[in-house]
């Protein structure tokens, strides 16, 4: 009976310490739109709510509407561009993607077209598919964002080409290629829901400007209440693209 006892205590025991040695729950991976959120300045915007980049909208000095209001939905993320300095700068030089030369990275974000609400795509539109420019920041790698697609979502891009925004000035070959395959986010106008009826967040906007664009709370991190949903953002940008006669749709005017 004594030699049960023992035993009996340095199993308990032998279980105590497997217990204290389980090893933590891994947090959950980072989204995918997380990935690409940079924070940045606010500055001086340029524009004071959606309604001024819907197609077809006035321009304002030298702000220009986006060309299309696209609904569509996130499948994937290629390699684009690579510079070795800024491409705002005088004669940015094109590397390869993976150099180390790079200082700014291009990531193309690739988007299925569920609908044209308004204006019109041009270049760089094919089998149903666009892509979408967004920088990638240091220290992401496209592994991270391709394992975290399932969190992309879908949602409202406002959009023009590339190449038609390019500043008028030479561009080497290879930047033109790539700018004529590529689309831009007009006004950081990018409006995700990452899951069916989640609220919607604006992951290229600070959260102040986020918050402002979408006429709520501050949700670009949180679902606070009374937060926009795609169904009401998509009623608000069609109505919007009704009055400035853009509408790809006119049964919804």
């Amino acid at each position: 009976m004594r030699h049960l006892k023992l035993l009996t205590a340095v199993a308990a025991f032998a279980a105590l310490g497997g217990c204290a040695q389980a090893p933590a729950a891994k947090p959950a991976p980072p989204s995918f739109w997380s990935q690409l959120h940079a924070s940045s300045g606010t500055g001086e915007y340029l524009f004071d709510s959606l309604d001024d980049i819907t197609p077809g909208a006035k321009p304002s000095g030298v702000f220009r509407p986006a060309a299309a209001l696209v609904e569509g939905t996130v499948v994937g993320v290629e390699p684009g561009i690579a510079y070795a300095s800024g491409d705002d700068s005088v004669t940015p030089r094109v590397v390869p993607y993976d150099s180390e030369e790079a200082a700014i990275r291009w990531a193309s974000v690739v988007i299925k077209v569920d609908k044209v609400h308004a204006g019109k795509l041009g270049r760089g539109f094919a089998s149903g598919q666009i892509r979408l420019r967004v920088e990638q920041p240091t220290g992401t790698t496209l592994e991270g964002l391709r394992t975290s697609l399932g969190t992309a979502g879908r949602g409202l891009f406002y959009l023009d080409s590339a190449l038609d925004r390019a500043r008028r000035r030479p561009a080497a070959q290879a930047a033109q290629a790539y700018q004529a395959t590529v689309q831009l986010p007009i006004g950081q106008g990018v409006f995700i829901e990452e899951k069916p009826g989640a609220p919607l967040i604006a992951p290229l906007a600070d959260e102040e400007r986020a918050a402002q664009l979408l006429g709520g709370g501050v949700q670009t991190r949180s679902a606070g209440s009374g937060a926009t949903t795609l169904a009401q953002l998509r009623g608000r940008a069609q109505q919007s693209a009704c009055e400035t006669g853009t509408a790809t749709d006119q049964s919804t005017c």
